[in-house]
C-alpha cells in the first residue's frame, strides 16, 4: 500500500488542527487563580471561603438541619464542599462529623 504525500493544503490543515487542539484545551488547564465554586453574579471563590459562608448560615440555626426546611440542602451543600476542599487542599481534613469540620474550617467554634 503506498502512502500518498502530503501537500502544502494538507500541512496548513495539519497545523491548524493542532492550533486548534491547544487553543481549546488552555481554559482547561490554565491556572484558575483560586476559582473552585461558581458563585451568584458571575464571581468565583475557593471551596473554603464557600464553606464558611454556609457554614455561619447553618451555625444561625446550632447546626440543626430540622430546624429549618432549606438547612438539609445547606447541610448537603457543606458536605460537598468539605470533600472538595479535602481532595484540591488537605487530604486529612475530616469531612465525617460536619459540624467539627465547619469549627476547624473557619477556627472558630460554629457549632
Amino acid at each position: 500500500m503506498k502512502i500518498p504525500k502530503l501537500n502544502r493544503k494538507d500541512y496548513i490543515a495539519i497545523s491548524a488542527l493542532v492550533i486548534f487542539v491547544i487553543l481549546m484545551a488552555i481554559p482547561i488547564y490554565k491556572d484558575k487563580q483560586g476559582c473552585e465554586i461558581a458563585q451568584a453574579g458571575y464571581t468565583c471563590d475557593s471551596a473554603e471561603n464557600v464553606m464558611i459562608e454556609n457554614c455561619e448560615y447553618w451555625g444561625e440555626f446550632s447546626c440543626n438541619s430540622e430546624a429549618d426546611v432549606s438547612l438539609p440542602q445547606i447541610e448537603w451543600y457543606i458536605g460537598n464542599l468539605c470533600e472538595l476542599y479535602r481532595d484540591n487542599h488537605d487530604s486529612s481534613f475530616n469531612c465525617e462529623d460536619l459540624p467539627t469540620a465547619c469549627n476547624a474550617i473557619s477556627g472558630e467554634n460554629i457549632c
